[in-house]
């Protein structure tokens, strides 16, 4: 079969490879849509990914084999799979915070993932789509829990204001999840105008680009010279991270979604005198199922995020080398598989 395969920093080789069997409680799967996620851009980018893995793990596809002990599955089952694989045994899992499992797997960097014509996953992560889901706007699910997951964890509360910065993948699916939860005002906060149009499309109150506004000039008017009661912070990068401190209001939360690889300064005497809260989060898992009913039942837009559709063998021109930009002008790129 054919297969996207890691093999170092800027390095993706897209070669044919065997097709794997399921084995005990596996379920093999025909991959049709998968798409970039932005933790595979920053391991392209960096190599940090084991060379030689099948990557990728947003994904939609049918099931085509059944493994031995598999029940309550039948061939051809539309399918996307959960990419979180926690233990359930250590004192995490135990604790009800599976993404913090001592033991965690993950699709596409623990084990082969999804940018091949088939992948095998255990039956027990596996959800069924519905049909008013699209094939496309499967592989926003994924991130889309992640988005689910840090709202639920954050202190956001009815009527606070907001602050996105980011407007990637991850910021959009932010704003909304931010708003379906009862945010009075999401602002966002973005160096693309491609991205910030599209947060105003998805219901943004005030887009900003933080290279020509001030921004706390701009959200000291806006909030009434409080500041947002939370800034999401999506946009990983050393300044955006130092500036979150500075921008949401005393007592407030700042909360990270992205992921840095570069060392961050942290200003911790506005941290002590302004009495603020830091909290990150790092993938969702049971937050799944809300991810898939939110776009079935339309809460949430994730169709307008897709840039664009490559095929597998044009992945890592038309994919990684557009999202690895500094200032890409793309949103979610995902590839036609099969």
């Amino acid at each position: 079969m054919k297969a996207a395969v890691f093999r170092g920093a800027r390095k993706i080789e897209i070669t044919d490879v065997p097709k794997p069997k399921p084995e005990q409680n596996e379920v093999l799967i025909r991959v049709k849509y998968c798409g970039i996620c932005g933790s595979d851009v920053g391991s392209y980018k960096t190599g940090t990914y084991q060379e030689g893995l099948i990557i990728g793990h947003e994904f939609c596809g049918e099931i085509c084999e059944l493994g031995p002990g598999v029940t309550g599955w039948k061939m051809d089952e539309r399918v996307t799979a959960n990419g979180v694989k926690p233990c359930g045994h250590c004192y995490y899992c135990q604790h009800s915070r599976p993404s913090l499992c001592d033991n965690l797997q993950l699709t596409g960097v623990s084990f082969d993932g999804a940018f091949a014509e088939f992948v095998k996953v255990p039956s027990d992560v596996i959800y069924r789509i519905p049909d008013s889901i699209s094939d496309q706007e499967v592989t926003l699910v994924d991130p889309l829990s992640n988005c689910i997951h840090a709202v639920r964890c954050s202190s956001l509360q009815i009527a606070d204001r907001v602050l996105i910065i980011g407007a990637g993948p991850i910021g959009l699916l932010a704003m909304q999840c931010a708003k379906q939860a009862g945010a009075s005002e999401v602002y966002v906060s973005e160096v693309s105008n491609v991205r910030r149009d599209m947060a105003h499309k998805l219901g943004a109150t005030e887009t900003y680009d933080p290279t020509k506004d001030n921004l706390y000039v701009k959200m000291d008017k806006a909030t009434g010279g409080r500041g947002p009661d939370i800034v999401f912070e999506c946009a990983g990068t050393p300044h955006t991270l130092r500036e979150s401190a500075t921008l949401v209001r005393k007592g407030g939360q700042v909360f990270v979604i992205s992921i840095c690889e570069e060392p961050v300064e942290a200003d911790f005497m506005t941290l002590v005198l302004n009495e603020l809260s830091i909290k990150g989060s790092y993938c969702g898992y049971d937050e799944y199922p809300y991810a898939i009913d939110f776009i079935a039942k339309k809460r949430v837009d994730v169709k307008s995020l897709i840039s664009d559709v490559v095929s597998l063998d044009q992945l890592v021109e038309k994919g990684f080398e557009v999202l690895a930009k500094p200032r890409t002008e793309a949103v979610k790129i995902i590839a036609k598989v099969s």
